[in-house]
């Protein structure tokens, strides 16, 4: 009630004349996320709500989470692309579309090489192009500040984006973090929409086949440790790829005597491309020579790794002091009663 009784108190003094603007693209900012905490907020309670009125508990998982916000991020990353290129206090279709269209043809034809020779799936073409358009709007960002930097000091490209940075750490710290969400960004992907796996039991030179990846079980052995009280029981596999041997794994299971349980450690080749994951989930005596696998491909997951690295060096770089902060001496009251008396 107090809120709507000053409403008109509650007013800005500046009114927002462009709806392409930066300030206005922040506000569809915040609207967007603030979409997807009421998302995150109804999934949360709607058991209880549920409960309420049926009686039942009804609950939901991941797939309505990532069905409801998965446009919003879309939305975030179209925003994170094109308002950096707004400008402040008044912006149009024209003068947007004259900053855009360079980095937009680009990230088309990124997004065409994609669909060339990586993959038809229109929902990833679509994060793609975003993910692309995000990347080289704020490298242009860069690109043209240590330019305008370069032809005002004379200085090279890379001492003028170096101090360009150290003069605005709060903004370039910032496209730094907009980069890392995108490289995260692929990472999510290729989880959600190219994840593949399989499980067989093989015995010995049995081989799995996966997203062109072969799986030769070739050995496994198993030994107690007295020492850390566990068992030890690893399987040798070879990963071949095009026929050329790639690498060894070793997935193993521990088992601690002491808990009674159970600890399963995989056996992972990580590269850019993807990840082969592999799981020992159960096995025969050696004598049988027999065991069951598990196998996950998981393309682009290294990306997600990658990103929260650079995550972390944008924050590292936005939130850094600026050298010339001085300290400020605060004085109690008590002594600044004592001060006032003494005068």
């Amino acid at each position: 009630g107090l809120l709507i009784y000053r409403w008109a108190d509650l007013r800005a003094e500046a009114e927002m004349k462009s709806m392409l603007s930066r300030e206005a693209l922040f506000l569809l900012n915040n609207l967007l996320f603030m979409s997807v905490l009421i998302v995150c907020f109804w999934g949360v309670i709607f058991p209880l709500i549920s409960e309420l009125f049926t009686g039942q508990k009804v609950t939901v998982g991941p797939p309505f989470y990532e069905r409801a916000n998965a446009p919003l991020f879309a939305a975030l990353m179209l925003l994170m692309g094109v308002a950096p290129l707004s400008a402040w206090g008044h912006s149009t279709v024209q003068t947007l579309g004259r900053a855009l269209w360079k980095p937009v043809i680009a990230a088309l034809a990124i997004t065409a090489l994609a669909f060339v020779t990586y993959t038809r799936n229109v929902i990833a073409l679509i994060g793609f192009f975003l993910v692309a358009l995000v990347i080289l709007v704020t490298l242009y960002e860069f690109w043209r500040g240590a330019r305008a930097r370069q032809r005002t000091q004379g200085e090279n490209f890379f001492t003028a984006l170096a101090r360009l940075i150290g003069k605005n750490r709060r903004r370039y710290g910032g496209y730094i973090i907009h980069i890392s969400m995108m490289l995260m960004a692929i990472g999510i992907l290729g989880i959600e929409l190219f994840q593949t796996q399989t499980q067989g039991t093989l015995q010995v030179n049995q081989s799995l086949e996966l997203q062109g990846y072969k799986l030769v079980y070739k050995d496994i052995a198993s030994w107690d440790n007295p020492g850390a009280n566990v068992n030890y029981t690893r399987a040798v596999v070879e990963v071949y790829k095009n026929d050329q041997l790639l690498t060894e794994l070793h997935p193993r299971t521990d088992y601690y005597f002491e808990s009674q349980q159970n600890m399963t450690i995989p056996g992972v080749r990580s590269t850019l491309t993807d990840d082969v994951y592999l799981l020992l989930v159960d096995w025969e005596p050696a004598s049988a020579a027999g065991a069951t696998f598990k196998v996950f491909v998981n393309p682009l997951v290294n990306w997600l790794w990658i990103g929260c690295i650079a995550f972390l060096f944008g924050v590292i770089i936005a939130a850094w002091p600026d050298k010339d902060l001085q300290p400020v001496t605060v004085r109690s009251a008590r002594t600044a009663h004592q001060a006032s008396a003494a005068d």
